[in-house]
């Protein structure tokens, strides 16, 4: 992942002899090319084409849920409390959040009580709304997820929430559960990974403690979902690289609108 965002840049329109059909716009990603290599392109490309952009469309990100869940998985999810799913989204999709994991402004983290502990938790971190297109794919796709939840499990899912996270080196996030003490509102937790190339000495893995007390590490890598019951204990262990996920929560509470100051 990190050697995407580095090497993301914005078109150059007036570059010829290439023609972007769909520029760099409001509802599709970046074109995934640097630029320090738009030259070699053009003067090796003289009659063919290079990729240029495609519209995001929400057909991009959607999963036959009901085939990723086998009947051995959702009783995994009950025994056990998590089970991870790996190559969920399209190459497109995946390529989209990424892209648009790198050019979020992300802010400053807080607890649950609204203050910033750098010792607990290191990340930045973005809230999902309409205006992050492969974002609000991405929580429509895990809406339908609940349903599935709902129909096979009875799990009384309403809405979902998200948020873009960044790890920076050197940072991770304390044990805690998703629920705070006293409360039950969320009741599945995912976190969904961006990263590409992740190796065990990257770090950054999460470390969750399953319903039977046994402790399990998951390495974050690119187009893993690791869905688990948001009673459970986990935690982020230290990145030694720059590390992308999103956090999901499934909630069985009402809707509320999410507004965020820009």
């Amino acid at each position: 992942m990190t050697a995407i965002i580095s090497n993301l840049e914005l078109t150059d329109l007036n570059l010829t002899p290439i023609a972007v059909n769909n520029p760099i716009g409001a509802d599709n990603p970046p074109l995934l090319i640097p630029s320090n290599k738009l030259t070699s392109v053009i003067d090796a490309t003289v009659n063919t084409s290079i990729p240029t952009q495609q519209v995001l469309e929400s057909a991009d990100f959607e999963v036959n849920w009901q085939a990723k869940l086998t009947d051995a998985q959702l009783d995994t999810l009950v025994n056990d409390g998590w089970l991870i799913i790996n190559q969920v989204f399209t190459h497109k999709a995946l390529l989209a959040l990424q892209a648009e994991s790198g050019f979020i402004n992300y802010r400053e983290a807080q607890l649950t009580a609204g203050i910033r502990i750098s010792d607990i938790r290191g990340d930045r971190i973005r809230w999902i709304n309409k205006d992050f297109f492969a974002g609000f794919y991405y929580l429509q796709s895990i809406n339908e997820l609940a349903k599935v939840l709902n129909r096979m499990l009875y799990a009384g899912i309403r809405h979902s929430e998200a948020h873009y996270a960044c790890y920076p080196t050197g940072f991770g996030y304390q044990w805690h559960s998703d629920n705070p003490a006293g409360r039950d509102e969320r009741v599945i937790s995912s976190v969904f990974y961006l990263n590409d190339n992740w190796e065990n000495m990257d770090g950054g893995a999460l470390e969750v403690v399953d319903n039977h007390g046994i402790h399990h590490e998951v390495s974050p890598v690119a187009n893993r979902l690791v869905i688990f019951d948001s009673d459970l204990q986990h935690q982020v262990q230290i990145a030694h690289r720059q590390r992308y996920s999103i956090a999901t929560w499934m909630r069985r509470d009402g809707l509320v609108p999410f507004v965020e100051d820009n």
